[in-house]
């Protein structure tokens, strides 16, 4: 009972971030001592002094904390920067990392030839670079919970050098099962890479949202899971050393995973909630999966309190909380073989808990994700634990060799990308606040309840929840619709144009369209022709089979040139050039 009293003593201790005085702290750490020594772990008091002296704790930590974070001085700077993530692609000509500059994490942006150079770099690895450092705003909360203090602007990198030894092997291990994967097929590739190791920057903006569409964003990238799948290869190989000697041997295994997969904050809550286990069974002290992640997030928030802010993080913890607390008890209600309830009470556990998250961040959520995680996540398990073991002979010998060890893995991952696919094809149905709390509610009911009368009503309820989001389902109305990520469909009869005005991320743009009610485009208009009409339209060309126009001079890859007083036609629809220069005004009509 007190760690979890900690736990959400912490929680609201790094959301309140106010500066406690250091005696306050000190006396109700040593008040938490003495009770701890004398009372006993299921006392209310002792507990409520616990969760009392964790929010004075963390509360202070995080204003502390948040006080030493300035913005970075302005200037030119020369020296050496150490890379703390991989370097990411951002448009054809631009890569973006954070680095360690001078004692201070900032965000690092090279263009052109530097961008090349610095693009096949890893974390940990050092680069002597000359450029200009701003200081980030004041109000960028991004910028302030990752500890980001200013921007380096890269005007030229002169040479580069190796990281720690930690960093080397870990790097090594990431090239040599990228090596592995060049067997699979583009798409699978990343695909690959991203759920086994977290490297989602080759992930196409269509694969993304299509698993974004789903329900299934999670398998994008490492994930909480990965951790359990690592002690699983690791265990039998240690099963003749002694307690002492296998705790330390699966502590520095869990330590280097979190530098594998650069320590994900979803890797740092199982890495820290694993090392728990694993240590309360070697002091012979056993501690269940609850304790677990109530010792795991206070431990996490009490070094860096900002994590309370970070979505992956928030998510991570609500999932397993909901996964600790719930699936047993699910599991055990409902009938069928043990791995497919097992699969259903994990998944449904999960998606109750992140619900509350999910809607607030991102507004409705996709009918299909329970469906489709229930279809998709029980292979997600195979591919990281193949692709860790079998994946690194594949990288070592390549060629055939790779092609046949990665063959079960690029069926594995035909399914999951086709599972998420299909549910990005058929109509988006949405669940908004009131549907998910009905559709909870109705779940857990069906299963918990002992009363056959309440779970059949609980189960019609959840049916016509389904059946009502279904009907609500967004669809594209004739006429004009602006479209979210810089956009305007219009529709006349069965046709579709889209416009693009001067849209931003292609990921964006994507699921705009989606959510829009778009399932087929006749015609886009790339109005401007530039480079971010280009990416648009590479985006919704691996979607949809369509034609695209554009001004003269533009730089959009197969678009057809158009001219001031041109007339296109795409079936029932008729498209006007009114004007060319510099921008393309179109008006479209009924033919």
């Amino acid at each position: 009972m007190r760690a979890h009293a900690a736990v959400l003593g912490a929680v609201v201790g790094a959301l309140l971030g106010y500066p406690f005085p250091v005696w306050l702290c000190v006396l109700v750490v040593a008040l938490v001592i003495a009770l701890t020594a004398s009372v006993p772990e299921s006392a209310v008091f002792a507990s409520a002094v616990m969760g009392l002296a964790l929010l004075v704790v963390a509360s202070t930590i995080c204003a502390r904390s948040e006080a030493t974070i300035k913005p970075a001085d302005a200037g030119s700077f020369e020296g050496w920067v150490t890379l703390l993530d991989d370097p990411r692609p951002v448009g054809p000509y631009s890569v973006r990392a954070t680095a360690r500059v001078a004692n201070a994490r900032m965000t690092l942006r090279a263009h052109g030839p530097s961008a090349g150079r610095l693009d096949d770099r890893l974390s940990g690895e050092r680069v002597r670079v000359v450029g200009t450092i701003r200081p980030t705003d004041p109000d960028d909360d991004w910028s302030r919970w990752r500890h980001v203090t200013g921007r380096l602007m890269v005007d030229r990198i002169e040479t580069f050098a190796a990281g720690s030894p930690v960093t080397r092997v870990a790097n090594e291990i990431r090239r040599i099962l990228a090596r592995g994967a060049e067997a699979l097929p583009e798409e699978q590739r990343a695909l690959f890479l991203g759920m086994v190791i977290g490297d989602d920057r080759d992930q196409t903006p269509v694969v993304a949202d299509d698993f974004r569409a789903a329900g299934l964003g999670h398998l994008l990238v490492v994930s909480g899971q990965n951790v359990a799948f690592v002690l699983a290869l690791a265990t039998p190989f240690l099963l003749w050393a002694r307690p002492g000697v296998r705790l330390v041997i699966l502590g520095a295994l869990l330590l280097f995973f979190a530098v594998l997969t650069r320590f994900e904050p979803s890797v740092l809550r199982a890495v820290v909630m694993a090392a728990v286990g694993v240590g309360s069974i070697a002091v012979g002290r056993p501690v269940s999966g609850r304790r677990a992640l109530s010792v795991a997030v206070t431990v996490l928030l009490l070094v860096d309190p900002f994590l309370v802010h970070v979505l992956a993080f928030r998510l991570s913890a609500a999932a397993t909380a909901a996964i600790v607390w719930l699936s047993e008890s699910i599991a055990g209600r409902l009938r069928g073989p043990m791995p497919l309830r097992v699969a259903f009470a994990t998944t449904a556990a999960a998606q109750v808990g992140v619900a509350p998250l999910l809607l607030a961040t991102f507004g409705p959520m996709p009918l299909a994700t329970l469906p489709a995680n229930l279809l998709a996540g029980p292979l997600s398990g195979p591919v990281m634990m193949w692709g860790f073991s079998a994946g690194m002979l594949a990288g070592v010998f390549g060629g055939v060799v790779a092609a046949v060890i990665h063959w079960p893995i690029h069926l594995m991952l035909s399914w999951i990308g086709g599972v998420a696919a299909t549910a990005a094809a058929m109509p988006q149905a949405e669940l908004g606040v009131v549907s998910v709390l009905a559709a909870s509610a109705a779940m857990i009911l069906a299963v918990l309840s002992r009363c056959r009368v309440a779970s059949s009503g609980a189960v019609v309820i959840l049916l016509l929840v389904c059946v009502m989001s279904l009907r609500n389902a967004p669809h594209l109305k004739q006429g004009t619709t602006k479209v979210d990520g810089g956009a305007i469909a219009h529709r006349v009869k069965d046709n579709v144009v889209v416009m693009l005005k001067d849209p931003g991320s292609p990921r964006r743009l994507l699921e705009g369209v989606r959510r829009a009610g778009v399932n087929r485009i006749d015609l886009i208009v790339a109005s401007d022709g530039d480079l971010s009409d280009a990416l648009a339209v590479i985006a919704l060309t691996d979607r949809y089979s369509t034609v695209v126009v554009a001004p003269p001079m533009h730089r959009v890859p197969g678009a057809h040139t158009v001219q001031s007083g041109d007339i296109v036609r795409v079936g029932d629809a008729v498209v006007t050039v009114a004007g060319a220069r510099p921008d393309l005004d179109v008006r479209v009509s009924l033919g």
